[in-house]
């Protein structure tokens, strides 16, 4: 008994400790993205690097799967945790100054539009390190954009995410029946 009390101890802080997931884009000449999740304060550390070659394998089951709305799932996770750090860095240029004037704009309002999307309740004030830049450049033809966003969530928060991302993938329709019914499935007559 006290063997369990113990070992449901251990599970139960496991899950209160708080996993951190850093996301970083780059748009140079090429895409580059990676992830990186620690959890137990850097003992656990996976990374994700669009750099190394993946291994393709053989999806041939995947394709009767229903689509997901990945926004509802995004927005349930960064509700539950807490942005420790958001940077944004877009260099455009354009040899015309007056369409690199609109252009920034542009890229301005969309960048509002996009953190207003997904920090729907929050505000930037709750972001403890955040620096958002749009720079033009004159009499160059060039474009990079550097993203980096690191959200620290407890594991728990991360377990429901994935249970509702399988239940949305696997389940079926909201008025879904058995294949074969027939009028007197019941055996009433």
């Amino acid at each position: 008994m006290i063997i369990l009390v113990i070992i449901l101890f251990i599970i139960l802080v496991l899950l209160i400790l708080p996993l951190k997931i850093k996301f970083y884009y780059e748009f140079t000449d090429s895409s580059k993205y990676k992830i990186t999740i620690t959890y137990l304060f850097g003992l656990i550390k996976k990374e994700i690097d669009s750099t190394e070659k993946e291994k393709k394998e053989n999806r041939r089951g995947l394709t009767n799967f229903r689509k997901i709305d990945a926004y509802e799932l995004l927005r349930y996770f960064v509700d539950k945790g807490k942005i420790e750090r958001l940077f944004l860095n877009v260099k455009i240029g354009l040899k015309d100054p007056f369409l690199l004037g609109i252009l920034g704009g542009l890229i301005w309002s969309i960048t509002s539009f996009i953190f207003g999307l997904i920090l729907r309740d929050k505000t930037l004030e709750e972001v403890k390190e955040k620096e958002i830049m749009v720079t033009p450049l004159f009499n160059q033809d060039i474009f990079q954009l550097f993203f980096l966003c690191i959200i620290k969530a407890k594991f728990v928060y991360i377990i429901i995410v994935y249970f509702r991302f399988v239940k949305k993938r696997k389940g079926g329709e909201i008025f879904a029946r058995t294949s074969h019914r027939r009028f007197n499935e019941n055996y009433n007559g």
